[in-house]
């Protein structure tokens, strides 16, 4: 025993699943490392050798664990799990192989587990003169599941040295006595070397079992029996079936926007997680300011597009996913929309999230950002020189008269700075505003500059409108605010950002904010001008979203 890292769970004969598993088991490993597509195309020497790749290859289902196959470890994969506990695959060796399954029974009865609740289960057999260093095992399945382990053929036990321990100064030796179970905390640091003299391998069963549902709503695997010579592709912590290529087309989301509302935080967040692989470039603006009108066809609109991601790697991956965050898309979406639906076919499928922020802290932090020289050469360009000698003030100005000249804004005094509420109320969510808001985005969108909107980037409601009457389905949008995230609100920020993605939750390890900057107050007077503007706007959006539990923050 070793403190609280080992647990003895008895003593069981497996005489019989020796018997299984003698056959080949001393013949050295293959020195060459083949696919399975390789493995499948020679022929099988014996059926009794379970070890043999080609035969699990063609009759079984040949899985790849990476550090252990580059130590010379041999194995017989009966049930294997990905890493975030999503899917749990039986092999045929184990769901059509009744003799397996009694030789494996005395096992359970001592650990008091069903079959079922069996997530891992591999027989490992390690070279002579082999030492699997020190190490402990990582992946979110490891803290959910019981780690136990199984000598069957062990001529020898003096001459294995198992040990575990909290540190590797503290690792103690476990008895490797054929039969001997026992349950080992495998985060702790635990490493084994086999100094047998005799030139013959050491094989262990290595059982991973979960707890018991302890009600209805705890989460289960999804369990799945596959077929002899079925393919399997493996990244560090995802597992797909060949036959699901192309299950999940790329993009699976995209951040919307707004800018300068913390989208950069929330793409740098969610890419931290092993499932999420970073599109080629943050905001690829593939809709937009990158959009190849010189292309003639819908096929290479689609190409172009898909080239800033790595779909075509994808493809076999589909429990992995890619997305964009272009926080410019939310705002214009008379171009976006129409392109989005043109080239990304699976459009009603995919994700959308909406960064949102007091929009007038917004508005200030998107001119302070525009206006400044500190960035790179393609940074300071993207941002456009319009503003560069204006003043905040001016630019406010600016923007109403743009949106007045449009007639998007019919219920606000630009000389008076006052709002009609009762014109308010009959113009907005009204045909007549649509089309002032098509005629601003169609007059005052320049491509290849920030610098522009700066008020009307903060009416969230009118942005939200168009997109989700395009993608009507529910739960396509999950719409955020920066200020949640504030005061450690990361983690659950990040929480219904996995939900909303379906994704398995993970721990973000670098939760600091992304793409921010310092900068001096904006004087009172142009503060409480836009805080009346935008009242009514964020009125709105509390009533679009109210179904979501939205609750308008910013008074």
């Amino acid at each position: 025993e070793s403190g609280s890292c080992i647990s003895s769970r008895g003593q069981v004969d497996v005489s019989r699943l020796i018997n299984i598993v003698t056959p080949g088991v001393h013949t050295p490993a293959a020195s060459k490392v083949q696919t399975a597509e390789q493995l499948k195309q020679q022929k099988v020497k014996s059926k009794s050798n379970l070890w043999d790749e080609v035969n699990s290859a063609k009759n079984n289902v040949h899985i790849v664990r990476p550090s252990h196959d580059a130590w010379g470890t041999k194995k017989i994969a009966l049930i294997f799990c990905d890493d975030f506990l999503q899917t749990v695959y039986e092999m045929p060796w184990w769901h059509s192989n009744p003799a397996m399954k009694e030789a494996v029974q005395p096992i359970l009865d001592s650990l008091k587990i069903k079959p079922g609740r069996i997530v891992r289960l591999i027989m490992a057999a390690l070279p002579p003169h082999t030492t699997i260093p020190v190490h402990h095992d990582t992946g979110a399945w490891v803290s959910k599941t019981h780690r136990v382990h199984v000598p069957i053929v062990v001529d020898n036990p003096d001459q294995i040295l198992f040990r575990c321990g909290p540190t590797e100064s503290s690792m103690q030796r476990v008895n490797c006595t054929p039969g001997h179970v026992f349950e080992m905390n495998n985060q702790a640091k635990h490493a084994v070397s086999n100094c047998q003299e005799n030139q013959k391998y050491r094989v262990h069963l290595i059982l991973d079992y979960v707890d018991a549902k302890k009600s209805k709503t705890d989460g289960t695997p999804h369990r799945i029996k596959l077929k002899p010579g079925e393919i399997l592709l493996q990244t560090r912590r995802s597992i797909d079936r060949a036959i699901d290529k192309g299950k999940r087309p790329s993009p699976t989301f995209l951040i919307l926007g707004a800018q300068k509302a913390g989208t950069t935080s929330i793409y740098e967040y969610l890419n931290q997680h092993p499932l999420v692989v970073k599109a080629r470039r943050r905001e690829t603006h593939c809709l937009d300011w990158r959009w190849k009108h010189t292309l003639n066809t819908r096929k290479e609109r689609k190409e172009h597009c898909l080239s800033f991601f790595l779909a075509k790697e994808l493809k076999s991956h589909p429990s992995c996913m890619t997305g964009d965050s272009t926080p410019s898309y939310l705002l214009d979406s008379l171009r976006c929309i129409p392109r989005l639906k043109e080239v990304f076919v699976h459009h009603q499928q995919m994700k959308f999230i909406v960064m949102t922020r007091d929009p007038v802290k917004r508005a200030k932090s998107h001119y302070e950002m525009v206006t400044s020289l500190d960035g790179t050469p393609e940074q300071i360009k993207n941002r456009g020189k319009e503003w560069i000698q204006m003043s905040f003030e001016e630019v406010v100005v600016l923007d109403f008269r743009n949106m007045k000249e449009s007639g998007l804004i019919p219920y606000w005094d630009i000389e008076k700075q006052t709002m009609d509420m009762s014109v308010f109320e009959s113009f907005v969510g009204s045909k007549e505003e649509d089309y002032a808001f098509q005629i601003y985005l169609k007059n005052h969108i320049p491509m290849g500059s920030g610098s522009h909107s700066l008020v009307s980037r903060g009416m969230y409601e009118l942005q939200l409108r168009p997109w989700i009457r395009a993608f009507p389905n529910d739960g396509a949008f999950l719409v955020l605010k920066l200020e949640d995230m504030k005061d450690g609100g990361v983690a659950e920020t990040m929480k219904k950002v996995y939900e909303h993605l379906e994704l398995p939750y993970h721990k973000v390890e670098d939760d600091s904010a992304k793409n921010t900057r310092s900068y001096d107050e904006m004087k009172p007077g142009t503060k409480e001008l836009l805080q009346r503007f935008y009242a009514p706007h964020n009125a709105r959006l509390e009533g679009l979203l109210k179904s979501h539990g939205w609750i308008n923050t910013w008074r």
